[in-house]
């Protein structure tokens, strides 16, 4: 099971430097406003919420299409961060909430976007109706999160090093659609790709997920890892170094767009 607040507390700590850290994030916001349909209007919805917004990247975009914006985080330190940071012209409401329990009314939105953040939910089925029930009729819930294969890298250098879980399970396709399907929602697109990440060093690849806040593990194993086990991981994944020497690190994704009927 998944621990919210352990997950909060990371986050928190890792907010001050997220954002030179975000890579992905960037790129997978950017992919993920693609599929956001084209409007003949500016402010085309009227209630926008940004979904786990986290340092608050996607704002500025959001508040273009917007005539308000509802900013909701697990973490008060990315709350904290992102209101720091963004000076929005658009109304914007900061408000410190669970996905798996919006502290939003019925029928009071008109489009949710969440980038890379209901991974961290145990059952992507009760975010999903959550945020049908704060749907307007014709409302969008536009999201992305990671997929079963993600870090893989990670998962090959571990396996002959000790049987502790050092990577978190990711909903496999099935299991996302499955997920879709219980929602109630209707699906206008489903794609799933593979970006994969590059660096020099086996540190660097740790710091990167350190300072995004992803390296928290649910239901890790309390012994410690000692130093000979990281000296054999790290050697593990020397081996994948590229023709350019570099050292990869993907992640699956699926992109989701869904409509309330």
């Amino acid at each position: 099971m998944i621990d919210k607040n352990a997950v909060a507390r990371c986050f928190s700590k890792a907010a001050a430097s997220y954002d030179q850290h975000a890579i992905l994030q960037r790129l997978s916001s950017d992919h993920l406003l693609q599929y956001l349909p084209p409007s003949v209007n500016e402010n085309a919805y009227k209630t926008t919420v940004d979904l786990g917004c986290g340092s608050g990247a996607l704002l500025p975009v959001l508040a273009k299409c917007s005539q308000q914006l509802i900013a909701i985080d697990l973490s008060f330190g990315m709350l904290a961060h992102a209101q720091a940071h963004y000076q929005l012209t658009t109304p914007t409401y900061w408000l410190n909430g669970d996905a798996e329990a919006l502290p939003l009314p019925s029928n009071s939105i008109d489009l949710c976007v969440s980038n890379l953040a209901l991974q961290w939910c145990d059952d992507l089925t009760v975010p999903l109706i959550e945020v049908s029930r704060c749907l307007k009729p014709g409302g969008l819930m536009l999201f992305s999160t990671l997929v079963a294969g993600s870090l893989n890298e990670l998962t090959l250098s571990w396996s002959t090093v000790n049987a502790h879980r050092h990577v978190n399970r990711f909903l496999s396709e099935g299991k996302i659609k499955a997920a879709l399907l219980k929602s109630g929602l209707s699906v206008e697109t489903f794609h799933v790709e593979i970006q994969t990440m590059y660096y020099s060093s086996v540190k660097e690849v740790m710091h990167s997920l350190k300072g995004i806040g992803a390296n928290h593990v649910h239901d890790k194993n309390s012994k410690p890892t000692t130093q000979g086990e990281l000296r054999a991981f790290k050697a593990n994944y020397e081996t994948l170094r590229d023709h350019q020497g570099l050292l990869p690190l993907s992640y699956k994704l699926a992109y989701c767009l869904l409509r309330k009927r």
